[in-house]
């Protein structure tokens, strides 16, 4: 059986995009994703203000993680049917209201509940990406694709120093206030600068969503990228998610502004998804993929030692990012080969498995942080790098005259 057909409606052969409009959609994209990872540094201040417990205050971050999988799911497949700038206005709007019902919610689960939604409409960012390749040829999408990843990384990481440091010094409310004033300019700028998006497809949303499931079914390098990234993404945020506690518990006894600050160490890795993505249009995302996995299998190996070492801990944090924005990219890039007609369901696919990976990842690492400390987190990443190396190993296409054929 094979995949449901679309009727391409916009052609496949783009000009070369405009780097300031793909530059912009990585400013909007990183300005949006922060909404789901400022919760992170400031656990310990939800934890201290709610009187709750460790395992408790993680499923705000996890219901965040989980909420953008949702998001991955439902609404990325509009992104084929309909006019993705409409969509995306609508969702940073949604995102400034959601933003405001966390900043007044009166208990953890309130907090867990807008934490949820805020993540459903923070997809924004994975709205963008399937444009900025279909904005671009063949030959630069990868670049383009790697643009927009590094602006959702950086937003990613800096926005955690920001929160931090606002965190420390207001509140965690004031942090989630600070994020829905913050989604007002971003809004504008995107109603002024984002191109009139064009459908792919004339399919009914539930043809759509019913033609996920043959895309995944019918093509292995689909299957194997979102495989591979949701355990990377696994990796990424078991370090991240409990970074605050961490600091606070070992011996430096630092607070939720220097758990920020690691997203500027953090960010010097952010320049790895533009250059990922240059080499998997040069040498084949199937290498950059490989090279991805083993970065951050040996950042687990130095952050095993993390506890005494701050210096450990830095160069740990800058290789993790590398060797996890390098994968995003390039499992993306290979992810959306499969069929330019289907972009927005691919990254549906895509982005909804890797997602998923994050939440559980969050999930199993805190339990293991409130039960082993922080060697079962830094075990626990080893386990899931060799887990996706394997995979992929037993998956990975034959190069053929610098052809990847599976």
């Amino acid at each position: 059986m094979r995949a449901v057909p679309v009727t391409p409606l916009a052609s496949q052969n783009a000009p070369s995009a405009p780097r300031g409009k793909i530059l912009m959609m990585a400013v909007i994209a990183g300005a949006v994703i922060t909404n789901i990872y400022c919760t992170q540094p400031i656990l310990p201040l939800i934890q201290s203000g709610l009187g709750v417990d460790l395992a408790a205050v993680d499923l705000v971050a996890g219901a965040a993680l989980l909420g953008f999988a949702t998001g991955l799911a439902l609404l990325l497949p509009l992104g084929d049917r309909y006019d993705r700038r409409k969509l995306v206005l609508g969702q940073i709007a949604l995102a400034c209201v959601f933003a405001l019902a966390a900043c007044m919610a009166p208990g953890i689960w309130a907090l867990i509940a807008a934490s949820f939604g805020l993540g459903i409409v923070s997809c924004v960012p994975q709205q963008l990406v399937p444009f900025a390749a279909l904005m671009s040829p063949p030959s630069e999408r990868g670049r383009s694709v790697g643009t927009v990843v590094s602006g959702i990384m950086v937003g990613i990481l800096l926005g955690r120093t920001v929160a931090g440091v606002v965190g420390e010094a207001y509140g965690w409310r004031a942090v989630y206030g600070m994020e829905a004033a913050f989604m007002i300019p971003v809004w504008i700028a995107a109603a002024a600068l984002l191109p009139k998006g064009k459908p792919t497809t004339t399919l009914s949303y539930g043809r759509l969503l019913a033609s996920l499931w043959p895309l995944a079914r019918d093509h292995k390098p689909l299957r194997e990228s979102m495989m591979v990234q949701s355990l990377l993404w696994a990796c990424f945020n078991a370090f991240w998610v409990n970074l605050a506690a961490l600091l606070a518990n070992s011996a430096w006894h630092l607070g939720s502004a220097w758990a920020g600050g690691f997203g500027i160490i953090g960010a010097a890795g952010a320049l790895a998804a533009t250059l990922g993505g240059r080499a998997a249009d040069k040498r084949g995302s199937s290498k950059v993929i490989g090279a991805s996995i083993g970065i951050v299998t040996l950042s687990y190996l130095l952050l095993a030692g993390a506890e005494s070492s701050l210096i450990l801990l830095i160069i740990g944090v800058i290789v993790l990012d590398i060797g996890v924005q390098s994968g995003l990219v390039s499992n993306q890039t290979r992810a959306f080969a499969v069929d330019p007609a289907a972009q927005g369901r691919i990254n549906s696919l895509y982005m909804t498995a890797t997602f998923i990976g994050g939440a559980v990842g969050v999930a199993v690492s805190g339990w293991l942080m409130a039960r082993y400390g922080w060697t079962g987190v830094a075990v626990f990443g080893v386990v899931l790098g060799l887990l996706a190396g394997l995979i992929h190993c037993t998956n990975a296409p034959v190069i053929i005259n610098n052809e990847e054929r599976t």
